[in-house]
């Protein structure tokens, strides 16, 4: 590559193309992710320390007026401290293609351009698909087998180009890095470009992430397991709030979330997070009962519908790629975004575009280290089983 063109690339990469990835990953990838505070303090090195307070304050009671005062008994802490996460999205440009287009400066810009906007589109994706999974990893189960073509529970996560890999139900690897070429979402099948050890009830994870995604909202309401390195056996109180409505949605039915969470744990919901099925029924139920509903403005540019029960509007908005029949019931203000630092250019070395191994190419690495917490998980709700519209 020229110099007049490396430099070019570089300028472009660095000024112009990073503040607007930054911006749409940041705003753009997912409501919930958008409306998070900011927390770089609470990283140390690379890991997030967050204080976890449960439980009440002991020393507050009554008694005679010459008797013994309470004994001081604060709320407990527990801290948590767990590694952040490490985003990635890598792209290539060949030097052929380059070249070809250095005398066409408009086409040389249409080119980077294109190649961005591909990241930016698909980062968001993933960042969101992130946001609400359960950390694993986990795309998608298999259920049958012809040849390459994978029968799955859902495929609501595929798209052609992905590279996945395959385990069976006892984390044993079958394929690695195998190239998704075609998804049929009617028929719920996922073809590969590699038939392997592939079986019939294989589990697909995004290639080389298994167990190392954000820790998502399914993450946090999971029943069993740890949470930000703290075994919820131990600590009960880790458990956050699930109901199986198991039917229409009604108003009582999210009053009495948000009431449960406030008794539990004096948790304010502000924050109704559904799939695109329940945000329908929503509607459906406030046309029935002649309701007008207002709708709220949120961070980054996102707008929601109000949920008005109890004694404070709450917005209630969707995200398309939630499993259909849930809603989350949340208090953000026990949420935050934790990171070491924005978006950046992977180029410590000073090299923001480096040369391929072995090919005739260029490649540039967007990167940042973070993840999500949730320091009162009792205090959040999860409505599942919902009818939706």
């Amino acid at each position: 590559m020229g110099i007049q063109n490396m430099t070019r690339v570089l300028e472009a990469l660095r000024t112009y193309y990073l503040e607007g990835l930054r911006y749409q990953l940041n705003s753009d990838a997912s409501v919930f992710l958008a409306q998070l505070e900011r927390d770089t303090e609470s990283v140390v090195g690379s890991k997030i320390v967050m204080a976890m307070r449960y439980g009440r304050n002991g020393g507050i009671g009554m008694g005679a007026d010459d008797g013994t005062l309470p004994t001081p008994n604060g709320r407990k802490t527990k801290q948590a401290e767990w590694e952040t996460k490490n985003f990635f999205a890598r792209f290539q440009i060949t030097e052929k293609v380059i070249k070809a287009s250095k005398t066409s400066r408009g086409a040389f810009a249409n080119l980077l351009t294109q190649e961005m906007e591909d990241t930016e589109t698909d980062s968001k994706f993933d960042l969101s698909r992130q946001c609400l999974g359960d950390g694993t990893g986990k795309l998608c189960t298999g259920s049958a087998l012809s040849g390459a073509v994978l029968t799955v529970d859902s495929t609501r996560f595929m798209a052609e180009g992905m590279l996945i890999d395959s385990y069976t139900a006892g984390a044993v690897k079958h394929l690695a890095g195998a190239e998704v070429i075609a998804v049929d979402h009617g028929a719920s099948t996922v073809k590969v470009n590699a038939v392997g050890t592939l079986a019939a009830t294989d589990i697909l994870y995004v290639k080389g992430s298994k167990d190392l995604e954000l820790t998502g909202l399914d993450a946090v309401f999971a029943q069993t397991g740890n949470l930000y390195g703290l075994a919820r056996a131990t600590y009960p109180w880790l458990k956050a709030q699930r109901t199986n409505v198991a039917g229409e949605l009604e108003e009582t039915t999210i009053q009495k979330a948000i009431d449960d969470a406030k008794r539990l744990t004096g948790a304010k919901t502000n924050f109704l997070l559904c799939a695109l099925d329940v945000r329908r029924a929503y509607q459906d139920l406030m046309t029935a009962q002649k309701q007008t509903v207002n709708s709220l403005k949120l961070k980054g540019g996102w707008s929601a519908l109000s949920y008005t029960g109890g004694d404070r509007e709450v917005a209630l908005t969707a995200d398309d790629l939630m499993a259909d029949g849930k809603m989350f019931c949340l208090d953000l203000n026990n949420w935050k975004f934790y990171h070491m630092g924005d978006f950046e250019w992977l180029d410590e070395d000073g090299a923001v575009l480096s040369r391929v191994a072995d090919k005739a190419a260029y490649e540039a690495t967007l990167t940042r280290y973070c993840d999500i917490g949730c320091d009162k998980p009792r205090g959040q709700c999860e409505l599942y089983g919902i009818t939706g519209h």
